[in-house]
This record gives C-alpha cells, sequence and structure tokens, in this order.
C-alpha cells in the first residue's frame, strides 16, 4: 500500500490487489461498467458495447444520446446479473451521453450519473496475453537483502519484475538466455522509496531467460536476488489494443462508496499505468486530484479519502501499456452518501454508524448478533473450546471483521494466533489481503 499526498485536503491511496466481487448484500447494485466497440467477423465496426453487473437480477435499459436529454435508449426485459448492450447508428467521433437503469422483478430500481463515451476512440480487445506469476526468493549472501521479489507480467517481448529492500540503492536486472552473467545485458530499475520495477523488453517469442535483481550503492555495499528463469510468451501483445473495462463505481448503492471516500476500480487487458483524474461538480468544493500509478498492473484499484458528503464528482481514466499505447475513458462519476449519525446506545431510533472500513455500513443488529454466535462456534471448534484471552479483548473489532469488513473464518483465526495481523480494524479484507503481514501471516 502506498500513500501520496494530492494536496492538503486530499491523500490518495494506491493498491493494486486481485479483483474480487463485492460482498453479497441485499441492496441493489450497478457495478463495473466496460465500454468497448462493438465489431463484426470481418472487424467492421457496428456499435458501441456497454457491459455491466447488478447484484440482483434485473432487465436493462441506456438511455443515449449526444446531450443529457438522450432521446434514444436500448436494453433488454431479460433478467440477468450479467448485460450487455450494444448502440447502433452513431456518428463516429463524437461524445456520446448515456445513463443505465435497472429494475427487479419486485419493480426495485436504481440508474448511474450521466456517463459519456466518445466513439471512434475506444477499441475492441484482442485477447489476454498476460501471464502472472509471484516468484519469492531469499538475499544472496550477508550484503543488501532483495525481499519480496515478483515476476508480475509476462508478454510475448518481455517481462516485468519488482522488488524491495531495506534501504535505497542503484538497481538493475541482469539477463541472460544462458546461465551465464560474465557478460549479461542490464536493465536499470526505476525506484519509488524502497520499490523497484524494471521493464526488461525487446525479447524473443516463446525463449528462456536468465535473470536475476542487482542493487548497490556508491559505498560498495551490493546484494543479488537468486538467478531465476522466466519464458516469454508465443505471441506479442505490441499490436494488441489496450483497453480500460469493469470500471466502478457505477452505482450509489456501492459497499465502497462512502460520505467521505470512494474506491475508483478498473482493469486493463495489458499492464499499464493510469492517471485518474477526480474533481468536484461544484466550484470550491473540495477534494480530488490527479493520480499517477506507480507500477504496471492489470488490475487497480485507486481510493480516495478527504472527500465531501453529498457531494457530486467525476473521473476519467488514461492508461498507457507497456509499448506506449494509450487510451482513455469517458467521463463516470457519482455522489458521496450523506453522513450519517453517531452510534447510539441501545434502545435508541437509528441504527446507522460508521463502521470504520472504507465503506459506509448501515448496523443490522439482526444479522451482527447472528454472526458474532456463528463466529464463537467455529473459534471453539478451531481452538477445541480453549479460545485464547486476546479473542475477548478484541471480541468487538473481530466481530465487526467477520461481519463487515469481508474477512474469512481464516483470516480471523490467523489473527486470535498472531495478535491481529491479519485483521485490520479500518481496512476491509478486498484490501488487507494484499498488504504484507497478512500474506506473512495468513499461513503460520
Amino acid at each position: 500500500m502506498r500513500t501520496i499526498k494530492v494536496s492538503s485536503t486530499i491523500i490518495a491511496i494506491l493498491i493494486f490487489v486481485s479483483w474480487l466481487p463485492q460482498a453479497v448484500s441485499a441492496q441493489l447494485i450497478i457495478d463495473r461498467i466496460t465500454v468497448k466497440t462493438k465489431t463484426n467477423d470481418k472487424g467492421g465496426v457496428i456499435g458501441m458495447q456497454i457491459s455491466f453487473y447488478t447484484s440482483l437480477p434485473t432487465t436493462s435499459r441506456i438511455d443515449y444520446g449526444t446531450t443529457t436529454d438522450y432521446g434514444f435508449f436500448n436494453g433488454s426485459s431479460i433478467y440477468n446479473t450479467y448485460h450487455e448492450v450494444v448502440l447502433v447508428n452513431l456518428k463516429s467521433d463524437t461524445t456520446y451521453h448515456y445513463r443505465i437503469t435497472v429494475t427487479t422483478s419486485q419493480a426495485e430500481q436504481t440508474s448511474t450519473l450521466d456517463y459519456t463515451f466518445k466513439t471512434g476512440k475506444v477499441v475492441q480487445p484482442a485477447g489476454n496475453q498476460v501471464a502472472i506469476t509471484d516468484v519469492n526468493v531469499t538475499p544472496a549472501g550477508n550484503q543488501v537483502a532483495i525481499t519480496d521479489v515478483n515476476v508480475t507480467n509476462v508478454g510475448g517481448t518481455y517481462f516485468v519484475v519488482t522488488w524491495k529492500t531495506t534501504g535505497q540503492y542503484n538497481g538493475e536486472i541482469r539477463y541472460n538466455t544462458v546461465e551465464n552473467f560474465v557478460k549479461p545485458a542490464k536493465v536499470k530499475a526505476v525506484r519509488s522509496g524502497n520499490q523497484y520495477e524494471v521493464v526488461v523488453g525487446k525479447l524473443k517469442l516463446n525463449t528462456k531467460y536468465y535473470w536475476q535483481a542487482y542493487v548497490s550503492d556508491k559505498d560498495g555495499n551490493t546484494g543479488t536476488s537468486s538467478v531465476q528463469t522466466i519464458t516469454t510468451a508465443v505471441s506479442s501483445d505490441i499490436k494488441v489494443p489496450l483497453v480500460i473495462s469493469e470500471i466502478s463505481p457505477a452505482s450509489q448503492a456501492d459497499l465502497r462508496l462512502t460520505d467521505t471516500t470512494a474506491v475508483v476500480r478498473w482493469r486493463t487487458n495489458l499492464p499499464a499505468k493510469a492517471d485518474v483524474s477526480l474533481k468536484a461538480t461544484e466550484r470550491r468544493v473540495k477534494g480530488g486530484g490527479k493520480i499517477k500509478e506507480g507500477l504496471y498492473a492489470t488490475e487497480h484499484e485507486v481510493i480516495y479519502i478527504n472527500l465531501i458528503p453529498n457531494k457530486s464528482y467525476v473521473f476519467t481514466i488514461a492508461a498507457r501499456d507497456i509499448h506506449g499505447k494509450k487510451v482513455s475513458t469517458g467521463q463516470f462519476g457519482f455522489i458521496t452518501k450523506a453522513t450519517h449519525p453517531a452510534p447510539q446506545v441501545a434502545g435508541s431510533s437509528t441504527s446507522c454508524y460508521r463502521a470504520g472500513w472504507t465503506y459506509q455500513q448501515c448496523r443490522n443488529l439482526t444479522a451482527e448478533r447472528a454472526k458474532a454466535l456463528e463466529l464463537k462456534q467455529n473459534l471453539n471448534k478451531k481452538f477445541n473450546n480453549r479460545v485464547p484471552a486476546s479473542a475477548l479483548r478484541n471480541w468487538y473489532t473481530l466481530v465487526n471483521a467477520y461481519t463487515y469488513g469481508g474477512y474469512p473464518l481464516e483470516a480471523i483465526v490467523a489473527a486470535v494466533k498472531h495478535g491481529g495481523k491479519t485483521v485490520h480494524p479500518t481496512i476491509g479484507f478486498f484490501s488487507w489481503q494484499n498488504s504484507k503481514d497478512y500474506k506473512d501471516y495468513i499461513k503460520k
């Protein structure tokens, strides 16, 4: 997790995580919108395809047009949780406004805000050539320790390596097609603090390479990782169009949208870095800013905090891949939630409270009691009715994590064993599972 100060009133936290679905909720949610050009078998453009997911089976309708008056619509009367709608007869090189509306069989309905796309700019993906592997190695010798070495992406002509050190050094990757580092090829690392990233490019297709990370400083301190191997993909993605997809939030009921925070998520079909620009639609409303991602990834998440409650914000995403290809989205948006009242004592008229996670949660006391009983029974089984006292001291935190934070029983058990390393009191499971503490302690 990395924190960047965008201004005196806004902090953005960049997190690269495995893409997980939202927690199960009875609320109707529109999520993970993808906009792309729809083509026929011969490559001819048919129109723009908008796909998205809903948390409940719904029908779908998209109103669209060149202004916010729309004037046209398309959709489906079939109840589904995955939806695809193709908009045809569009003008080329034109900005269109659109709004998604979905309806359940019980007549529950929700809509997005006004979004935009521009014809002729978003292209059909030609497949995903990314191979992702994780390689953890130990430092060589007793010199500078190189840790968390990972091959994050592999293509036909490149691979990407990241690692960390306890200090700040000059870094590089040395590689060769034979296990001989007498005269290896070298690529310098890009360093941000103690995090390093190297893109090793201009490689041959379907070829095995030997490589190792190397760091040094002006005082002669050096360190190397163990020698690793990687085989490039059988085909190149140089000509594959870069695509941004599955963008959220797309619904005001999104669990990652609160009164002062918003989680923006998206995917790219190729390893890419992106600039995310967020601003309020009203003048003089604080919050937002531009964030530049530091590492190449295919699954992306940005958390904005210190936003203003009950205000409208819009955002765009501009991505660039390893080969320099660029693509931008149209405009997306959301409205932050209104501030909920503080928690009240038992018997009060309100049951909403600030859960402490990165989303707002209305407290369901019936469900919470049931989950607390379930957790108590499961912990008794795991510890043979000898649950450590630390669980009792932190029972409120554990129950909240289990009920509202999305933490599985495995994480709760490990937290009881290791003093809370696998459960964070203010960060949900979807983010904390990628932390170093979680990864270090979950299997111990």
